[in-house]
């Protein structure tokens, strides 16, 4: 074996060390022991996951869970009812969300969630899911047509549940429909890029931010393979101090 060989084959092992550790950092960050400093760690569902077994989610140091509720202004989640009833027999601070639709308006799509997501003081604040889908992915609407939906959505779940949804976006639909009018909304945001986003565009900061689409953990064994992961911006004392 030449010298050359010789000096290749120990940066090579040496790349791979590092690899090895920054993996093994990351995750062991994510999967910290539970204490009121560890990281807030979370997933967000729907019936893709198929039937949960919310005990061994739980043990998995899942500390939160937001609840696919409904669709539109006529469509509910199979398996929301389980999952809502399940998941509280748990130590998981649940939510339910709605992915909020642009062909009908947001009185009638707040009507469908409240039909369907009991009022409790003991879960986390509902969610609007803000995405553009199908035909709006080239034709999007503009920021006034879905402020009229997303408004009246927002004003009356509040008006029922007695506080602000959540909004989870992401960065490109944050720019275009967010930016500086929802600034006392608590901000979901996805961001796959980063590894810890400092700030939103408008320079506000997060509360919750998904990190992975492409998370797995037991529990579940649904036709989705993958399940969303998700963090909260602070400590668990600052987690329970601010929602509950």
């Amino acid at each position: 074996m030449t010298k050359r060989k010789i000096i290749s084959l120990g940066v090579g092992i040496g790349v791979l060390i590092i690899i090895v550790v920054i993996i093994y950092g990351i995750t062991n960050i994510f999967n910290q022991e539970k204490g009121k400093d560890h990281l807030v760690r979370g997933v967000d569902l729907s019936a893709y996951q198929g039937n949960i077994d919310w005990k061994l989610l739980a043990d998995q140091n899942i500390d939160f869970a937001f609840i696919k509720a409904t669709e539109g202004n006529d469509y509910v989640d199979a398996n929301f009812k389980t999952n809502w009833e399940e998941s509280q027999k748990t130590k998981i601070k649940v939510g339910a969300y709605h992915f909020l639709s642009y062909d009908t308006t947001g009185k009638e799509q707040a009507k469908n969630f409240i039909d369907n997501v009991p009022a409790s003081k003991n879960t986390l604040p509902p969610v609007v899911d803000l995405e553009l889908y199908g035909s709006y992915e080239e034709n999007p609407l503009t920021k006034e047509q879905v402020k009229v939906i997303l408004d009246e959505f927002l004003n009356t779940l509040e008006k029922n549940y007695g506080v602000k949804p959540i909004i989870y976006t992401t960065q490109r639909i944050f720019k275009m429909y967010i930016g500086n009018d929802y600034k006392d909304y608590k901000i979901w945001i996805v961001d796959l890029d980063n590894y810890w986003p400092d700030t939103l565009p408008n320079g506000e900061t997060f509360t919750f931010w998904q990190y992975s689409h492409r998370g797995m953990l037991d529990g579940y064994a649904g036709d989705e393979t993958f399940i969303d992961m998700n963090l909260y911006k602070g400590t668990y004392a600052e987690f329970m101090k601010e929602f509950f």
